[in-house]
């Protein structure tokens, strides 16, 4: 069976949503909405998408990801990550509840790598259904309607404060998660690794370009083989090493295109490249876009 990838436009095609006008207005937007689960299909098509959502199921149902089924009892949060192909069938006719929906562009380094690991938002190897009790219901019930009022307001700071409120519910996701026992080898490197990744952010001058670009200068910071590094962060995020410092170099790529007016030559050597040309493919490979119509874009 082909599994194709949806994007932002076709899901409110899909639902019989009006297309919200920064979705019209121009590519790679920042973008994030909030709903209420009030237009109801009995089953979402098994896919993969474009975009993050994150959806408050109060009823019953069965969710599938990457072909394994998770029976939804009463209520539950799922935490769709774009890689991972799923749908949600319903099983009962009482259905409610909330999802807000948002892209990479949106979130532009407001979540730490180390706490994207552990959300399954972000680590397809974390489980994307928590079961919920009435207590837990509320307080996500009360996040997603500060987001409501947030985004209806004309308030200069809406979208930090929306930011601020999705981060709390990442984290509080992962704290619902089964807690881990005990503390072991592995869990040690991943923290230390990411403790070497964040050091090298945010980049504050061209002057001081980045030092640590493969994984085999990670594994030298933290004296031991890139093989263990790789296969160990591999194991608990489902990324591998290059993969997640590939991301964060995006990132920052994408905050000093927006915050600074450095031109392109001068990110590209802060970022580490040797030539502008190599990170306009790098960016475009990985963004499917130039730098330079990211900037104009979104600004």
């Amino acid at each position: 069976m082909q599994v194709v990838t949806e994007t932002l436009p076709e899901f409110y095609e899909r639902t019989n949503q009006q297309m919200p006008a920064d979705l019209l207005s121009k590519a790679n937007v920042s973008h994030f909405n909030v709903k209420e689960r009030t237009r109801l299909n009995k089953v979402s098509p098994y896919n993969r998408r474009d975009y993050y959502k994150i959806c408050l199921i109060i009823g019953q149902g069965v969710h599938t990801a990457a072909g394994k089924e998770t029976l939804i009892e009463n209520s539950g949060i799922i935490f769709s990550n774009p890689s991972v192909p799923s749908a949600y069938r319903a099983t009962s006719d009482s259905q409610s509840g909330f999802y807000c929906l948002f892209n990479d562009t949106f979130l532009l380094n407001s979540i730490r790598q180390d706490i994207r690991y552990r959300s399954a938002l972000f680590n397809p190897a974390v489980p994307a259904v928590i079961p919920l009790k009435a207590e837990q219901n509320e307080r996500f019930i009360k996040l997603y309607r500060q987001m409501e009022t947030l985004l209806a307001s004309q308030f200069f700071y809406k979208y930090d404060m929306i930011r601020s409120l999705l981060q709390m519910m990442i984290l509080e996701g992962i704290r619902l998660q089964a807690p881990v026992q005990q503390e072991n080898t592995s869990d040690r490197l991943i923290a230390r690794f990411f403790n070497v990744l964040n050091q090298q952010f945010p980049v504050d001058s061209p002057e001081n370009p980045l030092r640590l670009l493969a994984p085999a200068a990670y594994a030298g910071q933290l004296h031991i083989h890139v093989n263990h590094l790789n296969n160990v962060v591999k194991k608990a995020t489902g990324k591998t090493t290059r993969e997640i410092i590939h991301e964060r170099i995006v990132e920052e790529a994408k905050t000093l295109l927006l915050n600074t007016d450095w031109d392109a030559a001068q990110i590209a050597y802060t970022l580490g490249f040797e030539y502008p040309s190599h990170f306009n493919k790098y960016f475009k490979r990985n963004t499917r876009t130039t730098p330079l119509l990211f900037r104009e874009q979104l600004k």
